[in-house]
């Protein structure tokens, strides 16, 4: 006698599926089989599964998407380990920030990323070495000739799936005033050329952000937007900026990149009261100077839903959305049949919880959201507390 082949690989079952891609906010059981998603329904026979875990009581949603992280570990002096740091959090993609140039990503790409569970992909900084020199230096572009826009779209467009476009940094610690608007200027054009997108760092510009907008079209991502330095998104009636409202209006990307020093709860309320909402929710993950609170994403939708955005909201915001960003929602960003077996498993605590912010604010809340499950391309990859080998459960 012969025993039929299990129908599918996993089977969660038993959770509230909050998908807000799929408009699904329901009971729902979800099946994987060769890592994609292979069936969503209220009920899934378990008898068909390979492995079945029981999440009754508990959220489930499309893997998270941190948008803004630093993930060359190794390769710069702040980078983090993707694994350690968003399986636990419940990302699935990682996209790195800039940790790396034109001269200096090969690492990254051939040994370091693939040496994770974690999807990972990457802009590439408009300075030769990345971010190789910024806790020494502060950053990467304090001698212009450091930038080579034809060498950085080639290699844009030499690694497809790997490198999606450009990222600058105005910080007025990384660029000199006088030279800002040039770096941005090379910024865009090495971004045009590569056919990838610009994602900008506005957190203490050193020129006007309304200078640093004009180069940013739809899809370009306006990175640490909600931050409190003197060159923020609100004038100095805490007004949102005609100009802000401007580039949302044509597309551009208003993300969050928290970092602790780089978002601001007073800002946030703010634009909140006003209508503008972060199309996108990201950490800046990284490893922290001495005193700097840095959150995980978790914390971050669990934090932005304190502040006011509904769940589904801030959800969508972790998967929907920069799925969109990245061009790959038809991939990632939901648990639809057919999409990459990427899912987060949350436990919803209930009580007091107060998240902080580098200038002094802080915001409490009633529900904090806990990892309790991480799948990755259809397996457990991190389960409370432990990474697994891909496929236990």
């Amino acid at each position: 006698m012969t025993t039929a082949s299990p129908t599918y690989d996993l089977v969660l079952k038993g959770g509230t599926l909050l998908d807000p891609a799929q408009g699904i906010h329901d009971r729902r059981d979800i099946a994987f089989q060769g890592g994609k998603v292979a069936a969503v329904a209220p009920r899934i026979d378990p008898a068909g599964a390979r492995n079945v875990v029981d999440i009754s009581g508990k959220l489930v949603t499309p893997g998270l998407i941190d948008l803004h992280g630093h993930f060359y570990h190794g390769g710069n002096g702040s980078a983090v380990s993707a694994d350690q740091q968003c399986l636990p959090a419940g990302v699935t993609t990682g996209v790195d920030a800039g940790s790396a140039g034109f001269l200096n990503y090969g690492a990254m790409r051939d040994y370091v990323f693939p040496a994770h569970r974690t999807r990972l992909i990457a802009l590439l900084h408009i300075a030769a070495g990345g971010l190789v020199l910024n806790r020494i230096l502060g950053g990467g572009l304090h001698d212009m000739r450091v930038i080579d826009v034809d060498r950085t779209a080639d290699a844009i467009k030499s690694n497809p799936g790997f490198l999606f476009g450009v990222k600058v940094r105005m910080h007025i610690d990384a660029v000199a005033h006088w030279n800002a608007s040039t770096a941005m200027r090379l910024a865009r054009e090495a971004a045009d050329k590569s056919g990838g997108r610009l994602m900008v760092h506005v957190s203490g510009t050193p020129i006007p952000l309304p200078e640093v907008l004009e180069f940013l079209g739809p899809g370009d991502i306006c990175t640490h937007a909600f931050n409190g330095n003197a060159e923020s998104i609100l004038d100095r009636n805490d007004r949102v900026r005609p100009e802000v409202w401007s580039a949302a209006r044509r597309g551009v990307v208003m993300d969050v990149a928290h970092a602790g020093v780089h978002c601001d709860v007073e800002v946030v309320k703010a634009a909140l009261q006003q209508g503008l909402m972060p199309d996108t929710i990201s950490t800046d993950i990284h490893i922290p100077p001495p005193g700097r609170t840095v959150y995980l994403m978790n914390d971050l939708v669990s934090k932005f839903h304190a502040l006011g955005l509904s769940l589904k909201d801030a959800v969508s915001a972790s998967t929907a959305r920069p799925a969109q960003v990245l061009g790959l929602q038809d991939d990632l960003g939901s648990l639809a049949p057919g999409m990459a077996g990427d899912a987060a498993v949350f436990d919803l605590r209930e009580g007091r919880f107060v998240w902080h912010d580098m200038a002094g604010h802080s915001v409490e809340g009633r529900v904090r959201l806990d990892t309790y499950l991480t799948v990755r391309d259809g397996a457990v990859a991190w389960r409370e507390g432990r990474l697994l080998a891909m496929g236990q459960c």
